[in-house]
C-alpha cells in the first residue's frame, strides 16, 4: 500500500512524489495528473517562492504532467486523499519540525471534522457534473462514526410472551388462560404480554453491519484508521453479493426509506442506499476520495475567532462599559453594523444612496488591562494563514510568506473604522495584530508598518503586529468549545503597551530608550522642535485619549531643553562630552521621568473642572518638581508659566 507525506504548498518535483510513494515515474505521473485535475495538486513555476500564495500567473495551465526541471508541483490542500489505494496525507504548511508529522495531523482532521460539522452535510462526491467521483472515504467515515454514536440500524417486531415485562393483554389473557377462583375473585397466574424487540434477522441490520465491517476493514489496510483513531469494526464476514445482485439491494433500500418516519434512519439508508449504488461504479472507474480542504485559512480563522471570543456580532449594550450616550439610539446594533458603509450615487438622472459590502474584520476581542476591570483593550485582530518568515540576501533582510500589500492597507484600516467608537466608548488601549500559526508561539514575533497609513489626519493609528500563535495549542482549545479567559489572553499576545509605570522603574526604562534615538531620528526632531508642529504633539504607538507618564515626559522635556544649556534627552551620548554632563544628562532625565509619573497620579485624581483652572495646576506642578535638585528651576518664572500652559494644551487636547 503506497502512502506518504507531503506539505502543503511545498514544491515538489515528480522524482521527490515518486520516491515518497514507492512509485515508477510513469505511474506517479499518472497520478499526479488526477490529482491536478481535481485541484489537489497544482503545477507552478519552478521560481514560485514555496508558501507563498499562488495566483493565476504562477500556475502553469497545462493538462499535460510535465517533467521538466521549470515546473514542480505544490498540494494545495490539507487534509487525506485516497487515490486508487494510494494515501495522500497532506499536513498544514508551517509544520517544518517533522516530515512525518503524524499526531499533528490526527489532531488537524479533528478540527477539519468539527469545522465541517456546523454544516451537518457529507460530501458525497468529488469533482462536478460529469467528472463528478463517489467519495467513499468521507462516506465510509460518516458511517462509522454515525455507528460509534447511535448503534446498528434495527427494526422491531411485537411478541406475545407469558408473564413477561411488557403490557398485560387482558382481553387474551381472560379468553386464552385459566382463573384461580378464591372468595368469588378471580386470580390469573399466567398472563398475556405484549412486548417489542429488535428483529436481529433483519435484513437492513445485517446489511449495515456487512458495509461496516468492509468500510472498516478497508480503512484499516490503508491505515487511515489509525489516522483517524478509530476502532476497528469486525460485525460480520458477508459480502454485498450476499444479499443479492445491486438493483435488489437497492429496491429493498428505497421501499424501506419510504416506510420509514424516523429522520435518522431515513438518513442512514439513504447514506447506505448512496454506497451501494456506487460501489460497483466506483470499482470500475477511478478509485478517488478525499477528506479534507482547500482553503485551510477558513478554519483557522473561525479557531481564532473561537478561541479569542470575537464581539464583533455582539450588540453594542452588551460590550464592557456599555453603550456611550452617541450609541444609546441604536440600540440592538452590533459593532459590525457600525463600520461605515461606501455609498454610491449617480449625478444624471440623480440616483442613490446606494449602499454596497464594506470591510469585514476577522475578530474583535475586548478584555480588561486591569484587576479592577476600569480600563480595557480594544483588540482588532486577523487570522492570517501565511508562514511570515524572513531571509537575508545580499546583506538585506527580505520577508518571504507575508500577506500582500491589500492585507496590510485593510488592517489599518479596520483600526481607523473603530477609532471614533473607541474613543467614545472609553477603551483606553488598541491592538492591531496579525495571528499566524506556527509550531511554537512568538507573541512578539514583529511587526509591519506602511508610514504614508501610519497617521491619517490626526487619526494614530497603531503598527500591526505579527503575532506568532502555537497551533497545536489554538486547537486544544477550539476543540475542548473553550474560549481564553480574559486575564490568561496575555499569555498567547504581547502584553498591552500600558508604559507600565506602577510596576516598572520607569525612569530607568525611558533612559534606555531615549539613549537608543539618534540624531537623525524624525520623531525625536519633530518632538524636540515644537514649533514645526504648531506645538501639536506627536505620540507613536499611543492612543491619542491616553494620558499616560510617557507623554507628560515628552511635554517636559522640550522645556527642559530651553531651561537647560546643553540638555538634549533625544540626542545619543557623544565621545565629546564630558562625565560630568553625562551625569548631569542622566540625572535630569530620572527626575523628569519621576516628575512626570507623580504628575500623571494627581492629574487622574482632579476633575474636569480643576484640569482647566490654571492655579490648580501651578499648585501641583510646583508641588511635584518639589524637592528635584537638578529641575527643580523648571517650577519658577517663565519655565513654569511655560509648563503650565503646555500641561494644560496637552489635558485639554488628549485628556478632556
Amino acid at each position: 500500500m503506497a502512502k506518504g507525506f507531503f506539505r502543503e504548498r511545498k514544491h515538489y518535483t515528480l522524482q521527490m512524489i515518486s520516491e515518497i510513494l514507492n512509485e515508477n515515474g510513469e505511474e506517479t505521473k499518472r497520478l499526479v495528473g488526477i490529482l491536478k485535475k481535481y485541484g489537489v495538486v497544482k503545477a507552478v513555476k519552478r521560481s514560485k517562492p514555496e508558501f507563498e500564495d499562488i495566483s493565476n500567473e504562477d500556475i502553469v495551465l497545462t493538462d499535460v504532467v510535465d517533467n521538466t526541471g521549470d515546473i514542480e508541483y505544490v498540494f494545495d490542500y490539507v487534509g487525506v486523499v485516497l487515490l486508487e489505494g494510494r494515501v495522500f496525507k497532506c499536513y498544514p504548511k508551517y509544520i517544518r519540525s517533522s516530515d512525518k508529522p503524524m499526531e499533528e495531523l490526527k489532531q488537524v482532521l479533528k478540527v477539519i471534522k468539527k469545522y465541517n460539522s456546523n454544516e451537518q452535510l457529507i460530501y458525497l462526491y468529488n469533482g462536478e457534473d460529469d467528472s463528478k467521483i463517489f467519495n467513499k472515504l468521507a462516506v465510509s467515515l460518516h458511517l462509522l462514526e454515525e455507528y460509534f454514536l447511535y448503534g446498528l440500524y434495527t427494526n422491531q417486531h411485537e411478541i406475545i410472551e407469558i408473564n413477561g415485562d411488557g403490557e398485560i393483554l387482558w382481553d387474551q389473557t381472560i379468553n386464552e388462560t385459566y382463573a384461580l377462583i378464591q372468595n368469588n375473585r378471580p386470580y390469573y397466574v399466567e398472563l398475556q404480554t405484549q412486548n417489542i424487540v429488535d428483529n436481529d434477522l433483519d435484513f437492513f441490520k445485517r446489511l449495515h453491519e456487512c458495509i461496516l465491517s468492509v468500510c472498516s476493514k478497508e480503512l484499516k489496510e490503508t491505515g487511515l484508521l489509525e489516522l483517524f483513531e478509530m476502532a476497528d469494526v469486525e460485525l460480520t464476514d458477508t459480502t454485498l453479493s450476499d444479499f443479492g445482485d445491486t438493483d435488489y439491494i437497492l429496491y429493498r433500500l428505497q421501499n424501506e426509506i419510504q416506510t420509514q418516519y424516523m429522520t435518522r434512519k431515513q438518513n442512514l439508508l439513504k447514506t447506505l442506499y448512496t454506497y451501494v449504488a456506487n460501489d460497483k461504479s466506483n470499482k470500475e472507474n477511478i478509485s478517488y476520495s478525499l477528506y479534507g480542504t482547500n482553503s485551510f485559512n477558513l478554519i483557522w480563522e473561525k479557531v481564532c475567532s473561537k478561541n479569542f471570543g470575537s464581539v464583533l456580532d455582539e450588540k453594542i449594550e452588551s460590550l464592557p462599559l456599555g453603550p456611550a450616550p452617541e450609541y444609546v439610539s441604536i440600540k440592538g446594533e452590533t459593532l459590525r453594523s457600525i463600520i461605515d458603509k461606501p455609498v454610491w450615487y449617480r449625478n444624471n438622472p440623480p440616483a442613490g444612496p446606494a449602499k454596497e459590502e464594506t470591510l469585514r474584520p476577522d475578530l474583535i476581542c475586548i478584555y480588561p488591562v486591569d484587576i479592577e476591570k476600569k480600563q480595557y483593550c480594544f483588540g482588532i485582530y486577523d487570522a492570517k494563514y501565511y508562514c511570515i518568515d524572513f531571509e537575508l540576501n545580499k546583506n538585506e533582510w527580505k520577508a518571504v510568506g507575508q500577506p500582500g500589500v491589500g492585507d496590510v492597507t485593510k488592517q489599518y484600516l479596520y483600526q481607523l473604522a473603530f477609532n471614533e467608537f473607541i474613543a467614545k466608548q472609553g477603551y483606553k488601549y488598541v491592538q492591531n495584530m496579525f495571528f499566524c500559526p506556527q509550531e511554537k508561539s512568538e507573541a512578539e514575533y514583529g511587526y509591519v508598518e506602511m508610514k504614508m497609513l501610519h497617521t491619517i489626519s490626526d487619526k494614530n493609528l497603531e503598527n500591526i503586529a505579527v503575532v506568532k500563535l502555537c497551533a497545536s495549542d489554538m486547537y486544544d482549545i477550539y476543540l475542548s468549545n473553550k474560549e481564553i479567559e480574559e486575564n490568561k489572553i496575555a499569555q498567547y499576545i504581547p502584553n498591552i503597551v500600558q508604559e507600565s509605570t506602577f510596576n516598572q522603574n520607569f525612569a530607568n526604562r525611558m533612559l534606555a530608550y531615549l539613549q537608543r534615538i539618534t540624531k537623525p531620528s524624525k520623531i525625536a526632531e519633530e518632538k524636540l522642535e515644537m514649533v514645526s508642529e504648531k506645538g501639536k504633539l506627536i505620540y507613536p504607538r499611543q492612543i491619542k485619549r491616553e494620558l499616560g507618564a510617557k507623554i507628560i515626559y515628552d511635554t517636559i522635556c522640550p522645556i527642559a531643553c530651553g531651561a537647560f544649556y546643553g540638555f538634549n534627552p533625544y540626542e545619543k551620548e557623544s565621545s565629546s562630552m564630558v562625565a560630568e554632563d553625562i551625569g548631569n544628562s542622566n540625572e535630569k532625565c530620572n527626575q523628569i521621568a519621576d516628575v512626570a509619573i507623580e504628575i500623571e497620579k494627581v492629574i487622574k485624581d482632579l476633575s474636569e473642572q480643576e484640569l482647566m483652572d490654571e492655579k490648580v495646576v501651578r499648585v501641583v506642578l510646583r508641588k511635584c518638581f518639589g524637592g528635584k535638585q537638578e529641575i527643580s528651576s523648571m517650577a519658577e518664572g517663565n519655565n513654569l508659566d511655560s509648563l503650565t500652559d503646555k500641561i494644560i494644551e496637552l489635558v485639554r487636547d488628549v485628556y478632556l
